[in-house]
């Protein structure tokens, strides 16, 4: 305990000294763990679409500045998940998995997390149409270069695989071209969670309505008009909760 002096310099009230509460030690995760959640969101992504081939161990541990034995550890994983299929021989490797659930497996899924989903949706809605009106205002010739060239894979692509692929490299694009590192980390998380929902709709349908989608907020940044980029994007993501309703019922 120690005594307080007042203004006048006159001892006022003791005044008891506390201790500090402890702060809790860090729980660091094992290496192979870091590796999982790094893999599982880069296939989320579609940075490795259904039925490509991770690149080769070698390759693949060096890029990401591991051991191969943690590699193979955090492979394991992932195939214990259902994510990755390991094959050996001379046409081998890790190659990545639809979710393995018949359609009524995956819709049931999907309905169990309505609820987290359509939040999603909202979260996605507030921050890229944020992200399509900073990008119009900063658009460069090379980024409407490189949207068009997604937007293309996009219109040919003819499976779920390269669609995610193709979609997730437009939305990321235009969440980088807000050169925001907050709104280019929100837009991924979002785009991360709604990786199998979307496999619950129609192909033909959801590929028909979010190229058009697409191409409108497509348009709208390369006009540089950044209120025609932000109703466009709402649009389009509002297009894709309607859709998504439907089919959950």
């Amino acid at each position: 305990m120690r005594l307080a002096v007042n203004g006048g310099g006159a001892y006022a009230a003791p005044v008891a000294e506390t201790t500090p509460p402890a702060i809790d030690a860090v729980e660091l995760p094992a290496a192979h763990a870091v590796v999982v959640e790094h893999l599982r969101r880069a296939i989320h992504l579609g940075h490795y679409p259904v039925g490509t081939k991770l690149p080769p161990e070698r390759t693949l541990a060096t890029q990401l500045g591991i051991s191969r034995v943690t590699l193979r550890e955090a492979i394991r994983v992932l195939e214990d998940e259902g994510l990755i299929r390991t094959r050996r021989g001379a046409t081998g490797g890790a190659f990545v998995l639809m979710p393995a659930l018949s359609p009524e497996e995956l819709r049931a899924h999907v309905r169990g997390r309505r609820d987290e989903l359509l939040a999603v949706l909202e979260f996605r809605l507030v921050n890229e149409r944020l992200a399509a009106r900073m990008a119009a205002e900063r658009v460069t010739p090379q980024d409407v270069a490189d949207l068009e060239a997604t937007v293309e894979a996009l219109r040919t692509s003819t499976g779920i695989g390269p669609f995610r692929q193709a979609d997730s490299a437009f939305h990321l694009k235009v969440a980088s071209m807000a050169a925001s590192a907050l709104i280019e980390s929100a837009v991924a998380d979002a785009r991360a969670a709604m990786f199998l929902p979307l496999d619950v709709l129609d192909f033909d349908i959801m590929h028909d309505s979010a190229v058009r989608g697409h191409e409108k907020v497509l348009a709208a940044i390369r006009d540089g008009d950044g209120d025609r980029a932000s109703r466009a994007m709402a649009s389009h993501i509002r297009t894709t909760t309607r859709e998504l309703e439907a089919v959950l019922g």
